[in-house]
């Protein structure tokens, strides 16, 4: 036993260690400061100094240690937290994540085994510490898209207007960038870089709707392209097109002000049973540690937090509404 907890603490200690460090490193690194040097001189409206002109090239690295490098290299969901990192915006490489992931589990893993003594339960948490820093980055992307969303309709009037005063479309989407703040400001900041740096228009456009998986935005990108080939009034295609959109967003809100009852409802489902656990253990804690001190307590508190999840998920299921 004492032996399983010296690895368990080696284990989580190394993961910790080398994440922060991972972290601390990343967010003081020069190459950092100078993409947002650059990228905040681009919403100013500033001029670029041509030292920054490197800064959207991308780093192929998945960490910067050789080794945990070419391990990612070989794993095929790496693809898929990359691009899930590149859409949350976060500004972390895949190897501190992935190590960041396998510290908490092993923290958990560990704070579990100390207090309950079962490997099976431990083995759950360390699950569970592993799934914190993915959740995280699901909720960041997903608020970002909200935000994204509901600025796109305001960058596309500004286009238009633009577009109707003579000014190019180049111009008009510098001027997005100078006006309007992160998330889609920055956006069409790496998208008019990208142009400048010499890539087709269609490129930065995929690389953007890569990045902002929005089907608002793949609307925008679809009129844009289309218009790109057999021409037209670009003014009055992206004025429908943003009426399109504001017409989508004031029904998404709708819809969700009609679900406002059933998210109201699962919300009480969730926090009723915790909440009851709490008020049953300040009443009579004996009655609760029977779930903790016992065996078959354990196994019944894990299938109380799974139910839960699978309710959680089910939920959502049924409030979320894609339009």
């Amino acid at each position: 036993m004492i032996l399983k907890i010296a690895i368990l603490v080696f284990a989580a200690v190394f993961f910790i260690t080398f994440g922060l460090f991972l972290f601390l490193k990343n967010r003081m690194s020069s190459e950092s400061r100078r993409m947002k040097m650059r990228l905040n001189g681009i919403a100013a409206g500033g001029e670029i100094q041509d030292e920054f002109l490197h800064s959207l090239i991308k780093d192929n690295k998945l960490s910067n240690i050789p080794l945990l490098h070419n391990f990612l290299m070989k794993l095929r969901f790496s693809r898929n937290l990359q691009i899930l990192i590149t859409q949350a915006g976060v500004s972390v490489n895949l190897g501190t994540l992935v190590l960041s992931m396998f510290s908490l589990g092993a923290l958990f893993m560990l704070l579990g085994y100390h207090l309950l003594h079962d490997m099976l339960i431990s083995v759950a948490m360390g699950i569970a510490g592993i799934a914190i820093p993915y959740l995280f980055l699901v909720m960041k992307k997903r608020k970002r898209l909200e935000e994204f969303e509901g600025q796109l309709p305001e960058a596309l009037d500004m286009i238009v207007n633009a577009l109707k005063a003579g000014f190019s479309f180049d111009s008009s989407l510098r001027m997005v960038v100078q006006e309007i703040p992160d998330p889609l400001g920055l956006e069409m900041a790496i998208t008019y870089e990208e142009q400048n740096l010499g890539i087709e228009l269609s490129e930065a456009l995929n690389n953007l709707k890569m990045r902002v998986p929005s089907d608002d935005l793949e609307i925008f990108l679809t009129a844009l392209l289309i218009h790109k080939k057999t021409g037209g009034n670009l003014a009055e295609v992206l004025n429908k097109t943003a009426k399109t959109i504001r017409d989508r967003l004031r029904l998404k809100r709708e819809v969700k002000t009609k679900t406002v009852h059933g998210r109201f409802s699962g919300m009480v489902l969730i926090l009723l049973p915790i909440i009851m656990a709490i008020a049953i253990y300040l009443l009579n804690p004996d009655y609760v540690m029977v779930l903790i001190k016992e065996k078959i307590g354990n196994y019944l508190l894990i299938a109380a937090i799974l139910m839960q999840i699978i309710g959680i998920f089910v939920i959502r299921k049924i409030v979320n509404i894609r339009l």
